[in-house]
């Protein structure tokens, strides 16, 4: 499933991991996107056009479009908790990804530039900072405590993307600004003699195999998910047939890759 949520964070690693690479072919891809912006809490779901509620399903089966309580079948009750059902297993699910994946980028991050600079801590706290940001990013999309999630279509759509942008920007520059500690750390290694430069590449090396392993992990999660978001798309698309007060109210499209 690689979606604009989180597994687009793993590819950062590309860079962020000395350019190692990833990437695999898999069966079950597919790409989701978010339509609007859904709420998600133990009593109810509420599926938002920015500040504007299209309709809000509580947990004892009732749905409310655009204000108003919606008279169901005991049939298209059936449907509706279905929908919100699934919708709640699924937020906690997209959440931990785009957690899980942002600690990933974080801890490349952090390993890449603690073996390329060491103790600097000027270097430190910038990576302190880019680390930060990400960590900023999901704040908003969870309240694990009450059980709540909020995935912003805006957010939740661009996550990726930014973040890759955004860390390769901050690379880039860090790089830049501490050519300087680069040369030393060469200089290093070429007067230690080939023991250095081969125990400097050994550690890049065990490195880029655990981010690997974490990265492949985070994929498999995401494999298991999209099945979980086809079987939502098609539930959606029963309610909307049965139900027209939410007909035009599509919250996710899968298309497989």
């Amino acid at each position: 499933m690689k979606t604009k949520l989180a597994i687009a964070l793993t590819a950062l690693l590309s860079t962020s991991a000395m350019a190692h690479d990833y990437g695999h072919n898999n069966k079950n891809s597919c790409n989701v996107t978010l339509e609007q912006s859904v709420k998600v809490t133990p009593a109810f779901i509420q599926v938002l056009d920015g500040e504007k509620s299209l309709f809000r399903i509580t947990d004892d089966s009732k749905l409310y479009a655009q204000g108003k309580q919606i008279h169901l079948t005991d049939e298209q009750k059936k449907i509706v908790d279905e929908y919100r059902q699934l919708i709640q297993e699924l937020a906690p699910q997209v959440a931990q990804l785009v957690s899980d994946g942002i600690e990933l980028a974080s801890d490349a991050v952090t390993e890449v530039f603690g073996q390329l600079f060491g103790e600097d801590t000027k270097l430190q706290a910038k990576v302190e900072a880019i680390i930060a940001k990400f960590e900023q990013r999901i704040k908003p999309m969870i309240n694990e405590k009450k059980g709540e999630y909020y995935l912003s279509k805006e957010s939740v759509d661009n996550a990726g993307d930014d973040l890759g942008e955004e860390i390769e920007h901050e690379i880039e520059s860090m790089m830049t600004e501490s050519v300087g500690h680069i040369f030393t750390l060469i200089g290093k290694l070429l007067t230690s003699g080939e023991d250095g430069m081969k125990d400097f590449e050994k550690k890049m090396e065990a490195f880029g195999e655990r981010m690997e392993l974490r990265s492949e992990d985070l994929e498999r999660q995401s494999e298991l998910m999209c099945t979980q978001f086809e079987k939502l798309e098609k539930i959606e698309s029963r309610m909307q047939k049965e139900i027209s007060a939410v007909a035009d109210f599509d919250l996710v499209t899968v298309s497989k890759t």
